[in-house]
Parts: C-alpha cells; sequence; structure tokens
C-alpha cells in the first residue's frame, strides 16, 4: 500500500477505527497491536511487537502476553468487512482448544480468529526458532476449524483484505 493501512480511510472511517467498533461488540478489553505511536489516538492501548520483523505472528504474540482475558479475538486491520454477527459465531465456538480459526473453500483465516492465551508460549517457542507462517502456527496449536462457507456465501466480502489500493 504504502503507507499505513490502519489509518486509510474506507467509507469516511479509518480501518483501525472499523475493526475496533466491530471489536467493542463482543471484547471487554481492546488492545491495538502496533508499531506506530499514532495508533494510540484512538484511545485503546498500544502494543508494540517483542519480536520485530516477524509478521503477524509477532504481534498475535504480543497482544496475548499483555491481555489479561482467556480468550482474545486477533482480527488483522485489514480486513474491515468482518460482520458483527460473525464475532458472536466464533465465541459460540469455544471449546477446549488453543484456538478457533474459520475455515472456508479458499482456506483458513488465522487473522479473524480467537486465541487463548494459554498459546502464548507456544507461539513465543515458534517465533525463536523462525518459523513464522501462520498456518503453520494453526496447524500446531489446538485449534478447532470451524466452517464458515456460509458466512461466505452470505457475506461475500467478509474475508476480503485490503492489501492494494484499487481494494479500496
Amino acid at each position: 500500500m504504502g503507507t499505513d493501512k490502519a489509518l486509510l480511510k474506507l467509507e469516511g472511517v479509518t480501518m483501525l477505527e472499523r475493526v475496533v467498533e466491530l471489536c467493542k461488540i463482543g471484547c471487554e478489553n481492546i488492545l491495538i497491536s502496533s508499531n506506530n505511536p499514532k495508533h494510540a489516538k484512538f484511545g485503546f492501548p498500544v502494543v508494540t511487537d517483542e519480536f520485530k520483523n516477524c509478521g503477524p505472528i509477532s504481534g498475535i504474540h504480543a497482544g496475548l502476553k499483555k491481555s489479561e482475558t482467556d480468550w482474545n479475538f486477533i482480527i488483522s486491520v485489514d480486513a474491515p468487512f468482518v460482520e458483527p454477527l460473525f464475532l458472536n459465531f466464533l465465541i459460540s465456538e469455544i471449546n477446549d482448544s488453543d484456538a478457533v480459526v474459520p475455515i472456508h473453500d479458499k482456506g483458513k483465516e488465522p487473522l479473524i480468529a480467537l486465541y487463548n492465551k494459554n498459546c502464548t508460549l507456544k507461539i513465543e517457542k515458534r517465533i525463536q526458532a523462525g518459523d513464522f507462517i501462520m498456518h503453520d502456527l494453526v496447524t500446531s496449536l489446538n485449534t478447532k476449524l470451524v466452517d464458515s462457507e456460509n458466512w461466505l456465501e452470505k457475506y461475500p466480502k467478509i474475508f476480503q483484505n485490503i492489501n492494494r489500493p484499487c481494494d479500496l
């Protein structure tokens, strides 16, 4: 994108504000995983990566480490079309696993998922081993994959990421 995606506006609202509003619906506490201090202006604690240049896995690790709740909704800022009811659906799927991750015919969605704080050390070990691949992480954890094909049919943009200017 060439710029901070979190501060890009979509329909007059920054992408960060969109995901924060979604999180307000089903989350007791909100942490923003970011290395940009400008994101603090949204009024929530900003958690920086302990392990730099490792991609999203490092942000998840930092957020879980700082979190005070067992279950944590992780959503990438570039996924602005997730429906509030989908968050409720994921929460309803919580069991004794480490993670609840949506899956559909195009793959898994590890950056729109629930992670239990108990997997923080497992994530840290993967980072220290140099494995930053999210799909490897999901496979290594005790993950409950939840079929989300019907959600994708009902809301075709639900898992759409904003990665290029043309996606806006």
